[in-house]
């Protein structure tokens, strides 16, 4: 599961941007210079110390949720989960991951949104901010394809986070 920050991957970025429900779009500097005029807040930056209390807070919704938790990483501009959990609330038998209209994938969806929620509450306690929005209102739940893919993560992926990005990473056995 991957999350951003508010306003930390704009319409003019080198790479593109995701406009949800559609995908990948082309870098677009006009839409972003239209959005950015018309946007509520300015972007959000994970601080080091916001950093950890997004990781804490990861921690607290995967027990409250009875979810296991593989790894959390938390940058300036994103934070990814890596978790996973045995439902009996799947429907589709699928071995890899859940089809997108599997109830067990609702539960994914939902212990995110809750861990949103809640992070979001969290760094406005910190900051001591009101009705200020920390995430943006999308998120990436790609599933782990297999145990190369997990590994690739967890050695590799995650751990460039710390390093090249200034984040924090937490992995858990």
């Amino acid at each position: 599961m991957t999350g951003h920050a508010y306003r930390s991957w704009a319409e003019d970025h080198p790479k593109g941007y995701v406009q949800r429900d559609e995908g990948l779009k082309e870098s677009n500097p006009r839409l972003a210079q239209w959005r950015a005029k018309h946007a509520r807040h300015e972007p959000v930056r994970f601080e080091p110390q916001v950093q950890k209390i997004i990781a804490q807070v990861v921690v607290e919704i995967a027990e409250e949720r009875c979810v296991r938790l593989h790894a959390v990483s938390v940058t300036r501009t994103h934070v990814h989960v890596l978790l996973s959990f045995r439902s009996p609330a799947c429907t589709c038998g699928a071995l890899a991951h859940c089809r997108k209209n599997c109830a067990a994938r609702k539960v994914a969806e939902s212990v995110f949104i809750r861990m949103k929620r809640k992070i979001g509450q969290a760094a406005a306690k910190v900051k001591s901010t009101v009705g200020r929005r920390w995430l943006s209102r999308g998120r990436d739940l790609t599933p782990v394809r297999n145990r190369a893919h997990f590994d690739y993560l967890i050695r590799t992926y995650l751990p460039k986070h710390a390093t090249v990005e200034g984040g924090i990473v937490r992995v858990y056995q």
